[in-house]
């Protein structure tokens, strides 16, 4: 009897609902905000997309036929560009040397700055609620300012202290810039971190500096590997303190190597979208690889 009243009870309505629910719809049987969103997703991947095919296609026009057809859909094809571009300039120096002094500047930049706005942000993960956010409004502050404003102070700055030309000197500058960012960034993903976690490694001798170095950072891989791929994003293509702060051909950066193709009077176009596909080539493939850690460790501590 117990079982018979058991395969007679009707079901429950919240199940019912819920089993209701996870039934998809037909395509033709959705609203029209959803085409409207599809239609939204895909111009902004044209957006983003025809850019940069137009400019590989680019890359492999002579300059007359990349004036003749702006994107790249006809004129000849040629390989020479990609060696013209490699070569250089006359009086310039080959584009291995801007490879070079761009992955030292990346390199000595990073260090500084992902060091010293991870140590800012745990900071203001373990400080207090008002003094962490009166020291994030100063940060967002900071970043509204253009960075064009404070470009004649700091070579007046960086001539003082003769560091116009050198790695050095545009690593300090870049680290500057990029640490506010990386603290309000690393803020989030060590405010994640659950407090018992600290609260055990206090238990078991643990100072603040080895709580960060042996349990808070293992857990926050994708929070460390997304700051430093943004800063190399930065750095890789900033152009504005490089022209200024570095005059001497053997110390550009590749970002302002690229510009010695746009001469006065004559310009290798050619030369000019292959070295821009050289220089690009390799960040995207490493956004492309550490893309989900990109969006987890952005992510992470949203719902904090």
């Amino acid at each position: 009897m117990t079982a018979s009243m058991t395969r007679a009870r009707p079901a429950d309505p919240a199940a019912r609902t819920i089993a209701r629910r996870r039934v998809r719809r037909p395509a033709w049987r959705r609203g029209p905000l959803w085409y409207l969103g599809y239609l939204l997703l895909l111009a902004w991947t044209a957006i983003t997309v025809i850019p940069f095919l137009s400019m590989l296609l680019l890359s492999l026009h002579p300059t007359s036929d990349i004036y003749a057809h702006p994107l790249g859909l006809g004129g000849r094809w040629q390989l020479s560009n990609y060696t013209a571009a490699w070569r250089g300039v006359v009086g310039g120096a080959p584009l291995s040397t801007y490879i070079v002094n761009s992955l030292l500047v990346a390199l000595c930049s990073l260090a500084i700055g992902v060091t010293c706005g991870s140590l800012a942000g745990y900071g203001l993960a373990r400080a207090s609620r008002g003094l962490s956010a009166a020291v994030s409004r100063l940060m967002v502050l900071a970043l509204s300012v253009p960075l064009v404003v404070a470009l004649i102070p700091t070579f007046e700055l960086l001539g003082r202290y003769r560091l116009l030309n050198s790695v050095l000197g545009v690593s300090l500058v870049y680290a500057a810039f990029m640490t506010p960012t990386i603290a309000l960034i690393m803020r989030s993903v060590f405010a994640a971190v659950p407090r018992e976690l600290l609260e055990a490694a206090k238990i078991d001798g643990y100072g603040e500096l080895a709580a960060l170095l042996r349990v808070v950072l293992p857990i926050s891989k994708g929070g460390f590997i997304s700051v430093s791929l943004l800063g190399l994003i930065f750095v890789w293509s900033e152009v504005q303190f490089a022209v200024v702060l570095l005059t001497r051909p053997q110390n550009r950066t590749l970002s302002v190597g690229l510009l010695s193709f746009q001469g006065q009077f004559v310009s290798d176009q050619g030369a000019f979208f292959a070295g821009l596909v050289i220089a690009t080539f390799p960040i995207v493939l490493l956004f492309l690889f550490f893309q989900r850690y990109v969006t987890s460790g952005i992510t992470l501590g949203a719902i904090k």
